[in-house]
């Protein structure tokens, strides 16, 4: 399975052997199969964003990628909307809160990464969401 781009800079997998991989290696794999699951963390400059989906027309992961998301807020943005739009569209409310919560507070917290992680950088204000 490949990595499915939604911009140069933010793309969605279910090739769930890297995934489970990755989870694992940050010591975020859920053990509770029964219910959903979403777990964030950084790997290298990028933001990882793992949902776990237990019903049996769509189980398993799906993980969001924001390659560089301290340089490429807009991407935090356009994957804020995107959980939005399915919530909006009647999709797992409970689950996809969760998400576009997660990524909301990255969005808010993107300036101080873009600090962190480029020091020198000129400051950026596109992320003053």
């Amino acid at each position: 399975m490949t990595n499915n781009y939604i911009t140069s800079n933010l793309y969605i997998t279910r090739d769930e052997s890297p995934i489970i991989d990755l989870l694992v290696d940050h010591q975020e794999m859920p053990t509770d199969f029964e219910s959903s699951h979403v777990r964030s963390f950084y790997h290298g400059r990028d933001f990882h964003l793992a949902l776990y989906f237990p019903d049996k027309k769509d189980r398993g992961f799906h993980m969001y990628v924001v390659q560089d998301f301290s340089l490429h807020v807009d991407d935090l943005i356009i994957l804020r909307k995107i959980f939005a739009e399915l919530i909006n569209d009647g999709y797992d409310f409970h689950i996809l809160k969760k998400a576009h919560d997660c990524t909301d507070n990255m969005v808010h917290m993107a300036k101080t990464f873009r600090a962190m992680l480029n020091p020198g950088l000129p400051d950026s204000s596109e992320d003053d969401v």
